[in-house]
């Protein structure tokens, strides 16, 4: 069955909307005598001067956001190597705000698991008990004040945060570190904190997927994971692990 439409009452305009915002903006874009548009009447005032598009906008705003689809990479100076992200900025400064609001990893300090800065609150209240009913389960180790709904969470916080297993090696050469689980430990390698410096990086990743790993069968490398192997050069590795360091120092 259809539900109830919200119709334009312009004379001669035939849209149809099936929420009344949707109407509101509609009107407002498109016949309020206020609007950019309107007082040209009805032509898109604001246009794209990249060469080669011509594209016209009725607001400033959308102009800016389709001009952002322009980036040329020969203004690019800075580019993240997050995983699956590779995005790119003009300067370093828009490059360290990106990180900071996307790829800004803390512990929880329950399960122990690596979680986005901004997505904190929303994991923890996974460990929230489902009513006020619930019986929560409490650490028994001295000082701590942590409580779970099941007993799987406790455990998982206990090996991680008071016994501090580490089970999970980084499988690159000369790095020593280890994790508590498996897929913090992965998104470790994938980091841009190996970057393969010596030898061919193709026989590199031959190397690395021969290893007995456990686990699912890993897949093969992305044209996009090769890209970024690429992106910096041996010599400024350490330059920009530097930064990053810096970077993690500032917000400390």
């Amino acid at each position: 069955m259809k539900g109830k439409l919200f119709n334009c009452q312009n004379e001669n305009c035939n849209r149809e909307f099936v929420y009344p915002s949707n109407l509101k903006r509609h009107v407002r874009e498109l016949h309020d005598e206020r609007s950019p548009s309107s007082s040209t009447g009805g032509e898109k005032q604001y246009v794209c001067q990249e060469p080669g598009c011509g594209k016209a906008f009725g607001y400033p705003s959308k102009l800016r956001k389709h001009e952002d689809s322009h980036v040329s990479l020969d203004h690019v100076e800075a580019m993240c190597l997050e995983p699956g992200c590779m995005k790119h900025f003009s300067n370093k400064e828009c490059l360290k705000a990106h990180i900071q609001s996307c790829h800004q990893y803390i512990n929880c300090d329950i399960c122990g698991t690596r979680q986005l800065k901004k997505n904190i609150k929303r994991h923890l209240r996974t460990h929230e008990p489902a009513s006020d009913s619930t019986e929560r389960i409490k650490c028994h180790f001295k000082d701590c004040q942590h409580t779970f709904s099941t007993k799987t969470n406790l455990n998982q916080h206990v090996k991680a945060v008071h016994l501090e297993h580490r089970p999970f090696l980084c499988g690159f050469p000369g790095c020593d570190m280890r994790f508590s689980y498996k897929h913090v430990r992965d998104n470790h390698e994938k980091s841009g904190l190996h970057v393969y410096t010596p030898g061919d990086f193709v026989e590199s990743d031959q190397q690395f997927r021969s290893k007995p790993r456990g686990g699912r069968k890993r897949n093969f490398p992305t044209v996009e994971m090769l890209i970024r192997k690429r992106v910096t050069p041996p010599a400024k590795s350490d330059e920009y692990h530097s930064w990053l360091h810096e970077m993690e120092t500032e917000n400390q």
